[in-house]
């Protein structure tokens, strides 16, 4: 999450230069990672559940956020100009610091109450839950329009190339950030009260059981595994991110240099996560080979989940 507004330090060249590379570098990783795993969750993998339309949708904004620093704003702290007008400039500071960080934490919500169904209820899911998958891909995309309009055209934002900050155009900006900072943090309360809820089911054996008599029974059972892994990692990732604000409030240079490409690490890192979870659309250099094929039938329970 960024938190440095209307900074008026001057930066020095260097660190205009530092800022520019860092920015470029950590955006065209992020955008990699992240445009690799979305082909794979589309081409890859047959199977086509619910925890993997979510991560398609994350990696998609994922990929939004990365080409927006790279493709707008490496090449407005390079050159310092803004090389948009005042209103795109508004409409995709909203975006890159409202609207898909919104996405993002309503997304992981959608995410952790899958895990959390999929634990408990996995007996009575059926595939016609598409319909409730469909919707929940909608509103995590609604919200997002609905946060980047927000405030519009007044009470919004804008990236200044000078100062590498973000700046509001009217105090009722900070209303707007503080709601976005509440409606995050009951975001992140929900995923990860939905995170520990389901992993005390599982320690305590209380997890639904199914089983599977197929060739590929033990790679579902780890694929359980890794996909609540993943959804763990990804909330506590949105722990560490808002407890930035905290760290670096001093408004330095250095604080600056750190926050303005906190979105594309955040990518980045998020993306990361998504990949070493997902032997299935690793490359083949990192893949586990050792994939069981016999056939028995195997019960999925709670020690499926313990890793």
């Amino acid at each position: 999450m960024y938190f440095q507004f209307n900074s008026t330090i001057e930066i020095q060249p260097e660190e205009r230069t530092w800022a520019a590379i860092l920015l470029l570098l950590i955006s065209l990783a992020g955008g990699i990672i992240n445009a690799y795993i979305g082909s794979g969750f589309l081409f890859g993998i047959r199977f086509r559940g619910g925890f993997f339309i979510f991560s398609i949708s994350k990696s998609f904004s994922n990929i939004l956020v990365c080409s927006l620093v790279f493709f707008w704003m490496v090449p407005a702290v390079f050159l310092k100009a803004n090389l948009v007008s005042t209103y795109v400039n508004i409409i995709l500071s909203q975006l890159l610091l409202f609207g898909l960080y919104i996405h993002g934490n309503l997304t992981q919500c959608f995410l952790s109450l899958n895990r959390f169904a999929a634990i408990c209820f996995v007996g009575n899911v059926k595939r016609k839950n598409s319909d409730l998958i469909a919707l929940g891909v909608f509103t995590s995309w609604f919200a997002a329009i609905i946060w980047t309009l927000l405030g519009y055209p007044e009470c919004t934002c804008y990236f200044s190339s000078e100062t590498l900050t973000f700046h509001y155009t009217d105090d009722c900006h900070v209303s707007n950030y503080q709601l976005q900072l509440y409606c995050a943090f009951v975001l992140m309360m929900i995923s990860n009260m939905l995170n520990v809820i389901s992993f005390l089911i599982i320690c305590c054996g209380g997890a639904k059981t199914i089983s599977f008599s197929c060739r590929n029974a033990p790679r579902r059972k780890q694929r359980n595994a890794r996909m609540f892994i993943q959804c763990m990692l990804q909330s506590i990732l949105f722990i560490i991110d808002v407890s930035l604000i905290s760290f670096l409030n001093s408004g330095s240079s250095g604080d600056i240099l750190v926050a303005l490409p906190s979105m594309a690490y955040f990518a980045l890192f998020d993306g990361l996560i998504m990949l070493l979870c997902n032997n299935d659309i690793q490359p083949a250099c990192i893949a586990s080979r050792n994939l069981q094929k016999k056939s028995s039938v195997i019960s999925i329970s709670a020690s499926d989940f313990r890793m």
